[in-house]
């Protein structure tokens, strides 16, 4: 019998998922431990390595919601029978997309099969170097990395062989078989082709296709796979290489960008937020002198540390603080309930190229500002790597949500629901207070809280916030 391959059920609140690219082309061999396919949740994306060896059949393409546990695969043993009809054709087009991302022993195509022999001879000459992906991020399978730090191997010296030079398991065991990395040696190998003129291997199709979607000349493009082969990674590459006609970032006037991942999901939940919410807002000016003095003899003390804390992570504690006082707004509403949460756990909204994420710090009101604002930027850059793992979304009972870093004065958020209130966090302003009959320069704040006020109504909801202010105000509580 073949091995089921599933979309993995990333979490209890999973929905639905997608293959975001089969790195096993249809037809493909692939070996256990391997990556498989990488996946795109509502929240984020995982790597999804092979439970079995042998012959992998698509059944489902690229870009098709499927529901968790669903079957999209199968793999068969070299001894197996592969049906020409399985699956009826739903990988159809995407198969050859993917062709170029797999190792050199899945390629399937004509084009390919004497590059992969070769490959499979001599692994060492064909190996890809590291890859990149967006924002620097090293593309490693999460059993290399676990592997690595059993191993002792520091993954930025490992060369991956895997798709688009991802670094794979196998990768991770030949540099702590070998004591060293063989980075060097792909390296010296890119050298010495540049040097000797040597012409670029054929692109995949995917490259292909890249290129022609970013405007980047394959004649220019130096390819990484095996003998020159132009991969994914190599346009992608070559088009955030700075050069004179480069186009500028994001999409352009007469794009379609699909609502999939990411943005379908916030944009179903707030949508959903306000119509099944009675959400209200108000503003409360906050005179923000003494937090900005407290901010700078905090940066200079953890200088050394390289700890920087935010005005958003002071304004964090004060919220969790707040909450612990007023436990009614740390709630959700339910069917015939209101459910009063026993901890205080602050979401803080990260902005991210494909919308918006919400991670959580847990335990906030027991944090001091020291390891709040340690854990607030171990979660922003995680969610802008997406490297965000699935507890660091569970159990906000509250949201935090700034705008001010743009020169916002006032926003309305939406609730994050079933949480029942979410705080915005506005521009630091010079404001005009009075010392007797003296103007006096002030540093001023708005906060603009929103309440759903099924639970909570206007009183509360303005005497929760003025602790806000009484706490931002005399910031030294926040240090007790």
């Amino acid at each position: 019998m073949p091995s089921e391959i599933y979309l993995v059920k990333a979490g209890m609140t999973m929905s639905e998922g997608m293959v975001e690219e089969w790195c096993i082309p249809d037809g493909g061999k692939v070996k256990t431990g391997q990556l498989l396919y990488r996946m795109e949740t509502e929240k984020i994306n995982l790597d999804v390595e092979a439970e079995a060896s042998g012959t992998v059949k698509h059944l489902v393409g690229t870009g098709i919601s499927c529901k968790p546990g669903q079957v999209i695969g199968y793999i068969y043993g070299a001894n197996e029978t592969i049906p020409d009809d399985v699956g009826g054709g739903g990988s159809a087009g995407t198969e050859a997309e993917a062709e170029a991302e797999a190792e050199p022993q899945a390629a399937a195509t004509s084009e390919s099969k004497a590059s992969a022999a070769k490959a499979e001879a001599e692994p060492a000459a064909a190996a890809p170097a590291p890859a990149e992906g967006e924002g620097g991020r090293l593309l490693s399978s999460p059993a290399a990395r676990r592997l690595a730090g059993e191993l002792g191997v520091d993954v930025t010296t490992v060369t991956g062989t895997g798709p688009g030079g991802r670094i794979v398991e196998a990768d991770v065991q030949a540099a702590a078989d070998s004591g060293a990395s063989a980075a060097p040696a792909a390296a010296r190998k890119a050298e010495a082709q540049l040097a000797a003129g040597a012409e670029a291997g054929p692109a995949s199709p995917l490259a292909r296709r890249i290129a022609d979607e970013l405007g980047v000349d394959l004649s220019r493009v130096q390819g990484s796979g095996p003998n020159g082969r132009i991969t994914r990674a190599d346009v992608e590459a070559a088009a955030k290489a700075p050069t004179k006609a480069s186009a500028p970032a994001g999409p352009q006037p007469g794009d379609r960008v699909p609502v999939k991942g990411i943005r379908k999901t916030t944009a179903t939940r707030m949508f959903d937020s306000l119509q099944t919410t009675a959400q209200l807002t108000m503003d409360m000016e906050v005179e923000m002198d003494e937090a900005v003095k407290l901010r700078e003899l905090l940066v200079a003390e953890w200088k050394d540390e390289g700890i920087r804390p935010s005005y958003t992570d002071i304004v964090i504690l004060a919220v969790a603080k707040a909450l612990r006082r007023h436990p009614i707004v740390n709630s959700e509403f339910g069917d015939s309930e209101i459910v009063l949460h026993e901890d205080v756990h602050v979401g803080m909204a990260v902005a991210v190229e494909a919308g918006l994420l919400v991670p959580v710090i847990r335990h906030a009101d027991s944090r001091g500002i020291k390891g709040l604002a340690m854990e607030s930027k171990r979660l922003a850059e995680a969610a802008r790597d997406n490297k965000l793992g699935l507890d660091d979304f569970a159990g906000g009972t509250f949201t935090v949500s700034a705008l001010g870093m743009f020169g916002v004065d006032s926003f309305t958020p939406i609730l994050n629901a079933p949480q029942v209130g979410i705080l915005g966090v506005n521009r630091i302003y010079d404001g005009v207070g009075w010392d007797g009959d003296t103007p006096v320069k002030r540093k001023r704040m708005r906060l603009s809280l929103t309440w759903d006020h099924r639970v909570v109504d206007g009183a509360p909801a303005a005497q929760f916030l003025g602790t806000i202010r009484d706490l931002l105000e005399a910031p030294f509580r926040l240090l007790i």
